[in-house]
């Protein structure tokens, strides 16, 4: 679905000229300068996978007026005369989404396709956001470290195409975030290297074709995306999600998880999902099991039958409105999952609050950081509590039951607490503190993507309360962090 433009907001503060630095000194060098610079202080904000924003930092551009900057300027001058259609398209696709929209929009299509489980797609969505956040802090490092001016400030410089930026051209960080993306996703969805490698690609083209940047310029975004990229790649090749699965055996205890029958009369799934999912590393949490929800109900206790019996009540008199909900959040395979649905969520509300790259990049940095470790916390709670699912006891426990089916197909894991409701509790808590203004709107979305677990029928209500809980506590500590990341 497009979106609208996302409008470069600039910063409401004026920036004195500073200082010469690196190679771009001197009477005779093009230095950019302005009361008004776009996003000044972004290249100082709190970074997940560098040391530190400088760590990096490219070497200074070659100087305004010498043989290597002058080939530069008249390619782009060429490059200006040979735009066409094809080019201007292509422009105005970067543009319009912005870098970080056409990025998720790419991995939710890998995963789509591919159809992953959900805590692998949290896990690839943090680390893709984490990649191109700190790249675009990098740009920004070195964009006011070294203040070189746009190409089109140079005497018999190209016209541009497109919105540019306030700020200076070296590096550029659309090049940055995007050879961060391409890296990661990569390593993470080696099958789709190709199509990754071209979306790259189309991403220099538009800097380039839009004669924005210097090819220098992107150059050493490319130098730095890939830096931060390899280290993406690091923390992915150490952080246990990779690892194989140990092998899990069905107990046949009442009350602990069984494979569960598939709406579509498809024999039950299994192994279960991701058994050892909860050993994987954290952003946050020191481990998975940190925040681990208490005990649910006994099997065959008072609260255990009453809330297995609810579930039945509940599926026998469904509205259109509830099976409707059930639909819209079910997220099974084959979709966007919960965590790809809330990084769509938070792509669409930064566009319609016109937020720039840089902003964005940070929201979706928190939001999918926080959904990966409310995966990590939720499968860790699973697997040690191992819950039977309601269509297991439903079936079982009910008379007159045996062959009952809830309206959506029953996932293959153990049900206490809901992934779906541990996700929504985590990305609900981010959005509603960085866009307060919609937070109401997210905490509501939130608690319908809850109560869809219970209208599918595939979760108790303890399950879906305990997830949303753990969601939140998660959401919290991101929040924390980000009140003292620099930003704001």
């Amino acid at each position: 679905m497009a979106r609208p433009p996302v409008r470069l907001a600039l910063a409401a503060l004026a920036l004195a000229v500073l200082p010469a630095c690196g190679g771009s000194g001197g009477d005779d060098e093009i230095v950019f300068a302005s009361a008004t610079p776009f996003e000044p202080t972004a290249g100082t904000w709190r970074t997940w996978l560098l040391a530190s924003p400088s760590a990096v930092r490219p070497p200074a551009p070659p100087s305004s007026f010498s043989d290597t900057t002058l080939v530069e300027r008249d390619e782009l001058v060429a490059r200006a005369a040979a735009r066409g259609a094809p080019e201007m398209a292509n422009i105005d696709d970067w543009n319009d989404e912005g870098t970080c929209a056409e990025w998720t929009d790419l991995v939710v299509d890998v995963v789509k396709n591919r159809k992953p489980p959900p805590p692998k797609v949290a896990r690839a969505l943090a680390l893709l956001s984490t990649a191109m956040y700190d790249a675009m802090v990098a740009a920004f490092d070195a964009k006011y470290a070294y203040r070189r001016a746009r190409p089109s400030e140079w005497p018999a410089g190209p016209t541009t195409y497109g919105p540019v930026a306030d700020c200076p051209g070296y590096a550029s960080d659309r090049a940055a975030m995007s050879a961060a993306a391409a890296a990661i996703l990569t390593y993470l969805f080696p099958l789709d290297a190709a199509a990754i490698e071209t979306k790259k690609q189309s991403a220099f083209d538009a800097d380039l074709d839009s004669c924005a940047c210097f090819p220098s310029d992107v150059e050493a975004g490319r130098q730095i995306g890939e830096a931060v990229g390899a280290l993406a790649v690091a923390r992915a090749q150490a952080d246990h999600g990779d690892d194989a699965q140990p092998t899990y055996t069905e107990s046949g205890v009442p009350g602990r998880w069984v494979r569960t029958p598939q709406n579509n009369g498809n024999p039950p799934q299994f192994p279960p999902v991701l058994p050892g999912w909860g050993i994987v590393r954290c952003w946050f949490l020191a481990d998975g099991s940190d925040l681990r929800p208490g005990a649910p109900p006994a099997y065959g206790s008072a609260e255990w039958n009453q809330a297995r019996d609810y579930v039945l009540a509940v599926n026998q008199t469904l509205s259109q409105a509830q099976k409707d909900t059930a639909d819209f959040w079910a997220d099974g395979g084959g979709t966007a999952t919960p965590p790809g649905h809330w990084a769509e969520i938070a792509v669409d509300a930064c566009v319609a609050h016109a937020l720039n790259d840089c902003r964005t990049a940070r929201v979706l940095a928190y939001v999918n950081t926080a959904q990966s470790d409310a995966f990590v916390a939720c499968w860790e709670c699973k697997y040690h509590y191992d819950i039977e699912r309601p269509v297991t006891v439903i079936r079982r426990d009910v008379g007159g039951q045996a062959a009952w089916l809830p309206w959506i197909s029953t996932p293959p894991f153990p049900s206490y607490p809901s992934g779906h409701s541990s996700t929504s509790g985590a990305a609900s808590t981010v959005l509603a503190y960085l866009l307060p203004d919609m937070a109401q709107t997210f905490v509501d979305w939130a608690g319908d993507a809850k109560d869809s677990r219970l209208f599918g029928g595939i979760h108790f209500v303890f399950d879906n309360d305990a997830g949303l809980d753990l969601g939140r506590t998660i959401g919290t500590l991101a929040n924390l962090v980000a009140a003292s990341d620099g930003a704001d």
